[in-house]
């Protein structure tokens, strides 16, 4: 038959099966993904809050009526008392208002004499009467509401009474509580079984024919 099969040439024959062998044959190497079964991780998210307590300060104003000294100091000024205590001896109240020196009235005693007013708005809220040791006469100590003093020597004469009323102002501080509330984000991871669920590359191989068409 001259190399012929059922009147085709066989090497036609060759090339058709040489072809489908290349088309069918899994030769080509290509990446797949397939499940398989294992432990998957889940992560839980949560939040917890902290709460702080702590006090805040703050000043504010205020209206304080206060029960104040008023009336008037008669004192001598160091001057005129140094002179006369060394001259006439040790000097001291008299009666009637005058002063007295050993023996001695002093002569035009108003004229050596000093006269304060204390009046509700100086805010004296404490007077200190303390007798000298030089004599009778006294010193006496005033203290305001701010704290300071005036003092004043050689005093003969007060008639100060508590009985003046004044209105300050004052600053005082209060106090309130603040809470603060702190967020903090946590998570936790956990592992669970499952099946077919963990994703895995591998290499596979394909037929031309499998390429061509997507399979």
């Amino acid at each position: 038959m001259g190399g012929k099969v059922g009147g085709i040439d066989k090497r036609v024959l060759i090339g058709i099966g040489v072809i489908l062998l290349i088309l069918v044959v899994p030769v080509f190497p290509r990446e797949k993904v397939i499940y398989v079964s294992g432990q998957t991780a889940t992560t839980v998210s949560y939040q917890s809050t902290s709460y702080q307590t702590s006090l805040q300060a703050y000043p504010t104003m205020s209206q304080q009526n206060l029960q104040v000294y008023v009336g008037t100091v008669l004192y001598v000024s160091s001057q005129y008392y140094s002179y006369y205590a060394s001259y006439y001896s040790t000097c001291y109240r008299g009666y009637y208002g005058f002063i007295r020196c050993g023996y001695y009235n002093w002569p035009n005693y108003n004229s050596y004499t000093t006269t304060v007013t204390v009046n509700p708005s100086d805010n004296v809220i404490k007077v200190q009467d303390t007798q000298q040791s030089n004599g009778y006469l006294s010193t006496l100590t005033l203290t305001k509401a701010d704290g300071s003093v005036v003092t004043y020597s050689n005093v003969f004469n007060d008639n100060l009474a508590q009985t003046g009323t004044s209105t300050l102002q004052t600053i005082v501080t209060q106090t309130s509580t603040v809470t603060q509330a702190t967020i903090v984000p946590t998570s936790s991871v956990t592992s669970v079984a499952c099946d077919n669920c963990v994703p895995q590359n591998v290499t596979e191989h394909v037929s031309l024919l499998q390429l061509l068409l997507g399979f």
